[in-house]
């Protein structure tokens, strides 16, 4: 018997080094995130001085990488001013589209940049209201969805980590209920003296064989609800990031002789 629980002891422990590689990976990820936020204020920085090159140089080569949904939306934001003044009218249109996307409250500060740029964004803005009022109607995100890993990643945003979430969950249970129908199909519960006890004869002595799929059964088990229950805390983290992110918008709007400060939220 010894042996036996050796042998399960150390796959326990290979199924809780999976899980904390996983979890680790998940923060390695996050940690990942200041970079690009200095590269964000870099740009940002660059456009307030009109430096539009610099600021195009800063965020074009974010735009292919997996960053964060505010991340990413400020990243497009930049790259359309830098292709309005590139004389990109399409590219700044698309640019912009992809951002009010994410911030359909969001607005370009006539204080901060030229009149021609906040004309032709809110030109944008405006052609584009029906569809940008559709895309993010509150019903279009279910917070039920975080309970379905990796689809509450996916809702998120977050779609490497959501290939990652269900490979592992896919594996796991393929390998868990494969298992199970094998000792259900070999084995029978049997009673004595000495307890309950599993005796596994069905046309072959199919023991020596149980011996060693029974503990993958039970360490499978146990790493589907361990990656079950990180899956489902990291998509109700990821989804109450994202409703705080776009609940209160900042907005300026400014005319010839009134200039108005604010929030906006969306409830």
């Amino acid at each position: 018997m010894k042996p036996r629980r050796s042998r399960t002891a150390a796959a326990l422990g290979a199924i809780a080094r999976g899980v904390a590689l996983l979890i680790l990976w998940a923060g390695i990820a996050r940690a990942a995130e200041p970079p690009t936020s200095a590269l964000l204020r870099e740009g940002n920085m660059a456009a307030l001085a009109g430096d539009w090159p610099r600021v195009a140089l800063l965020v074009e080569p974010l735009l292919s990488q997996p960053l964060a949904t505010s991340d990413l939306a400020e990243a497009h934001r930049l790259a359309g001013i830098a292709a309005f003044f590139h004389q990109h009218g399409d590219d700044a249109e698309r640019h912009f589209l992809v951002y009010l996307h994410s911030a359909p409250a969001g607005r370009l500060d006539p204080a901060l940049y030229p009149p021609d740029v906040v004309t032709f964004f809110n030109d944008v803005a405006s052609r584009h209201a029906g569809e940008l009022t559709a895309a993010n109607s509150p019903s279009r995100r279910s917070w039920w969805l975080n309970l379905v890993p990796p689809f509450g990643q996916l809702q998120n945003g977050e779609r490497t980590k959501a290939y990652v979430l269900g490979g592992v969950l896919g594996a796991l249970l393929v390998t868990n209920l494969t298992t199970y129908y094998f000792l259900n199909k070999w084995c029978q519960v049997t009673d004595g003296r000495e307890g309950s006890g599993l005796t596994c004869y069905n046309g072959g002595d199919h023991n020596h064989i149980a011996a060693r799929v029974r503990p993958t059964n039970v360490i499978t088990g146990i790493g589907f609800l361990a990656v079950y229950a990180y899956g489902v805390a990291d998509a109700m983290w990821g989804y109450r990031k994202r409703s705080r992110d776009h609940a209160i918008e900042p907005f300026v709007d400014a005319s010839a002789d009134v200039r108005v400060f604010g929030v906006m939220g969306r409830l």
